[in-house]
């Protein structure tokens, strides 16, 4: 009936008188049906083959003739017995295989931030407490068996197939009873052979977790009835073990708890609690060894507070369910992983953090259905998530293309100390209000002409990038992988070498492909070749400044431009006649090989006369340059700008910077051709036969002295020395350094060429004409009076080739004259008080008594000044004036304090309302700061250029004040 209810094939086999007569135990029985069962049922799993064993047995020992000998009734009480055990090893429901249960995650409960776990010495010292509720069961599973000498004879050898199988039913069964608290079962072996002490494993049981090492015990290993082994029951009072059908009644399942034997009970043996004591008085040790090896924080990792807590599986991080984003429900099912561990990685390092919002809440979760809900009855709602911060960073090694939104995790993780530092310095609670770059009413007036604009605002301008950044200057290097796929170094506007960055050939950015020809035909144009240049580049260049320039000179620089030259008016200038006279008093020195100064009076464009005459020989064929300008620091931006206006054909190349931006420009800027120097933050000589990138090289006084090394070694073939005073002094390092350099021509611009003495004079023709100009006694002494006509004539004489001056009266006879207008303002009560205080040396009047600034009164006339200009540039008069939450004085006491101010109020409500620009000039740069205050409180627009604000920062606010966005 079995066999046809599985759909299995039955095995027709009639036993024999021999068979009953050898088949006396179930060892026996199995290993002779086995293999004819398999045979018929090739592919019947090993529960059912069990099953159809145990069943046949007890077939087999019900038609037993011999049944009433003693063999035949062990062997029944054996067969029995294994019947059982099948029983309780194998599932109800043996064909159809359970699914294993997916275990929940890890939970503890957390102990809160102040509390740390006890040290082992600490845990063995502990009393130990008796536990409320018993949570292990203790197995006692017999292991012998495994180990057999060599001469056992082969009955005592089980097969492989039977052994493995009852390992398998004996860990099957043991799973179940720790849940239950069963009494203790092993699997025995017959007793017919000599009586061994067997190894029996005492093995702690948790739910869900399989047996491991415990202690041996003595209990024998068959059934104390029938003499035979297999799954039998232990005696917690003595050595005996019994089969469950073997006890009077049969048991059908072992008991729970400790359990004694039918002959302890009759002899009045009780169990005694101590071993159930002292297994109990284990389980604290055995739970303070897992609290020890639990590393799980005992805290909320989001609300630092205890409680149950749900463990990470890969980390040690704890949190509440309520407190995760969005909250779950319940505790899931399975591995589970925190934020920290699942959070993305970023795609590169962050240079730097521009801007943080709130972001949109995550989807929750939705909560379960309840199981008695009505089927058409609304879903239940799901735990809303909560907002959290994102940060717009600026990606290292990136352009600003590339900035994009992180999460405040993926920041916390991966920048902990720029995510602290950012903490510390900025509000966390309220968004910092938009900064446009660019500036906010250019940016509006922008956004209304072009779409394109209105995007690049909303995505980036608003954060505190500049248009410019985004802009390309130039490209100055490109690569080629593998693949064949090009890869373009960028130089960006207002951005200096060390922010350079790679980017692909497919990259949508604006005017790129124009910059890909301008580097290509550069590139061809010095290097001479086109090989490596993209087909899409070749010959298809639209700007006429960038064709091949003449290889021999065109015309003959003696002769004077009558007119402005053609390759001038292209740019849309125009040179005054002046100019163009200087223009030609250049070159033709320059034919000459003298060398010269040029001293134009300040405001008679000395900076366009020099560009337009080295453009004119780059032009003309005359030389390629390159040429070096050193220029101060704070000029080199407007020399930037007019090259770019007057000379668009050359390659200008701006060498400042820090260590990191020079060594960019050395590596990327100097040659097209590879290893032409030595790369690094240290400058080296470049290659005699080196071929130079640029035209023109820009940079300060200081680099030429600090790369002495790298621009020493190129030829220049024109020094163009900017505010040249800075060569009166043949001693200074900067004249000792610019002499070794190797210049084919040398020109000097000055305002002042004699401010002092004649031997600052002399010491710039020195620095041109050595050979002529050598003895500095002689040349003083040739000079000496200056005053005389003779005297001033010959110095004219000797001057005149080296030296072209002009002055604005010479030039601009149109030109009004400057009108210069007093105007008598009457002291402010508080200055006349103060005024007093000055005059009659009332120090204690003047100064505080806390400290600080003292007025010494050594200096009375500057302190007067001080006093007409504003009171509260005196330290007592600034510490009694009212004062806004701000810091900032109060508008209308300032204002009435000063005589002055009361007329600069009104002077610039007048001017305000024609629509006039103002210039303020002071020289008191507190009293700039009070200029600062009143200006804001008349809300005035205004820039403040004093000696702090250099370079970039002061020609922007120049182009804004003269853009009219102030």
């Amino acid at each position: 009936m079995l066999l046809a209810s599985w759909g299995l094939e039955d095995v027709d086999h009639v036993f024999t008188d021999n068979d009953y007569h050898t088949l006396t135990n179930y060892k026996a029985f199995s290993q002779f049906m086995r293999p004819l069962i398999a045979k018929k049922n090739p592919k019947i799993p090993m529960s059912k083959m069990m099953t159809i064993l145990g069943a046949k047995w007890r077939e087999f020992s019900a038609n037993n003739p011999f049944k009433s000998s003693p063999a035949a009734v062990a062997a029944a009480a054996a067969a029995a017995a294994a019947a059982v055990a099948e029983q309780v090893t194998l599932p109800a429901s043996a064909s159809v295989p359970q699914a294993m249960p997916i275990r929940r995650a890890k939970t503890k409960e957390g102990k809160g931030p102040g509390h740390k776990k006890p040290s082992k010495s600490t845990r063995v010292s502990e009393p130990k407490k008796k536990p409320g509720k018993k949570k292990m069961t203790l197995l006692k599973i017999k292991l012998g068996g495994v180990k057999r000498k060599a001469g056992s004879s082969s009955e005592e050898m089980e097969p492989p197939e039977v052994s493995d199988m009852e390992d398998s039913s004996v860990h099957s069964s043991s799973a179940p009873s720790d849940s239950s608290g069963r009494v203790k079962r092993k699997r025995g072996r017959p007793a017919g052979k000599k009586k061994k002490k067997g190894k029996v494993w005492r093995v702690v049981v948790e739910e869900g977790i399989s047996a491991g090492e415990g202690y041996e015990t003595d209990h024998q290993d068959y059934c104390e009835v029938c003499q035979q082994g297999g799954e039998i029951i232990l005696c917690d009072t003595c050595p005996r073990a019994y089969h469950l059908v073997c006890l009077e009644p049969e048991l059908e399942r072992a008991p729970q708890g400790n359990w004694s034997c039918p002959h302890c009970e009759k002899e009045g043996i009780q169990w005694e609690a101590k071993e159930l004591e002292d297994e109990e008085l284990e389980e604290p040790t055995r739970r303070d060894r897992r609290e020890e090896e639990d590393d799980h924080m005992e805290f909320c990792r989001v609300c630092k507070d205890g409680g149950e807590l749900l463990c990470c599986d890969a980390c040690v991080s704890s949190y509440h369910i309520h407190c995760l984003n969005p909250p779950l429900p319940d505790i899931p099912h399975g591995e589970w992983l925190c934020p920290r561990c699942t959070c993305p990685r970023l795609k590169g390092r962050v240079q730097k953090i521009l801007h943080w919002r709130w972001g949109v809440p995550p989807e929750g979760v939705p909560l379960p259905q309840l199981p008695d809900a009505a089927s058409d009855q609304e879903p239940t709602r799901s735990l809303q998530g909560r907002s959290e911060r994102e940060f717009f960073v600026k990606w290292s090694g990136m352009s600003y293309w590339h900035c994009s939104w992180i999460t405040e995790l993926q920041l916390e993780i991966f920048h902990t100390v720029m995510y602290r530092n950012f903490q510390r310095k900025n509000d966390m609670d309220e968004p910092p209000p938009f900064d446009y770059g660019s500036g906010e009413d250019e940016g509006k007036s922008e956004k209304s002409k072009n779409a394109e604009y209105s995007d690049l605002e909303e995505r980036f301008y608003r954060y505190g990038i500049k248009a410019e950044w985004m802009s390309i200057q130039r490209i100055i290097n490109h690569s080629l992988d593998k693949k064949g796929i090009y890869r373009y170094l960028v130089k960006w506007r207002d951005l200096s070498y060390d922010q350079s960055t790679w980017e692909e050939d497919s990259m949508k950015l604006p005017d790129y492909h124009y910059h890909k020809e301008l580097y290509w035909r550069h590139r061809e144009l010095i290097m001479g070749e086109s090989s490596s240049c993209p087909s899409k580049f070749k010959r298809n260049h639209k700007e006429s400044y960038i064709n091949d320039v003449p290889r021999s000179p065109t015309n003959d620089p003696t002769v004077k431009y009558e007119a402005q030259p053609p390759f001038v008016s292209s740019t849309g200038g125009t040179l005054h006649m002046y100019q163009l006279e200087g223009l030609n008093w250049l070159r033709f020195s320059w034919a000459q090989g003298t060398d010269t100064i040029l001293a134009d009076e300040m405001g008679l464009g000395k900076t366009i006369q020099t560009i337009v005459f080295l453009h004119s020989l780059y032009k003309e064929g005359h030389t390629r340059g390159p040429f070096l300008v050193s220029a101060p620091l704070s000029t080199i931006i407007n020399w930037e700008r007019e090259f770019q206006m007057w000379a668009p054909g050359f390659y200008v190349v701006t060498y400042t910077g820090d260590k990191d931006s020079r060594a960019m420009i050395r590596e990327n800027e100097f040659s097209y051709q590879d290893n032409v120097m030595k790369g690094g933050k240290k400058a080296f000589k470049m290659k005699a036969q080196a071929q130079v990138k640029f035209h023109v090289l820009l940079t300060s006084y200081e680099l030429i002295t600090i790369d002495q090394a790298a621009l020493g070694s190129i030829r220049w073939a024109c020094l163009v020395v900017d505010e040249a005073h800075r060569l009166k002094n043949n001693q200074s390092k900067f004249f000792r350094v610019l002499n070794g350099y190797q210049i084919d021509y040398k020109l000097l611009l000055t305002g002042t060429p004699l401010q002092n003495n004649l031997e600052e004079l002399f010491h710039l023709l020195n620095f041109l004409t050595p050979e002529r100009f050598n003895n500095l006694e002689g040349f003083l002494e040739e000079f000496a009076d200056i005053s005389k006509e003779d005297q001033i004539k010959k110095l004219h004489d000797l001057l005149g080739p080296h030296m072209l001056r002009r002055l604005k009266a010479d030039v601009f006879k149109n030109m009004p004259a400057k009108t210069e207008l007093i105007v008598r303002v009457e002291l402010s009560p508080m200055q006349k008080k103060y005024y007093k205080f000055i005059l009659t040396r009332n120090f204690e009047a003047l100064n505080s008594r806390g400290g600080g600034n003292q007025v010494s009164l050594l200096n009375i006339m500057m302190d007067l000044k001080k006093c007409c200009n504003h009171p509260y540039l005196f330290p007592v008069a600034a510490m009694e004036s009212p004062k806004l939450p701000t810091g900032a004085y109060e508008g209308g006491a300032l204002i009435k304090s000063s005589g002055k101010l009361l007329l600069l109020q009104k002077m610039l409500r007048k001017l305000h309302e024609q629509g006039h620009r103002v210039l303020i000039f002071s020289q008191m740069t507190k009293m700039l700061d009070l200029l600062e205050d009143f200006l804001d409180y008349e809300l005035y627009k205004y820039e403040r250029i004093d000696g702090g604000v250099t370079g970039a920062l002061r020609q922007e606010a120049i182009d804004r004040f003269n853009g009219g966005y102030i």
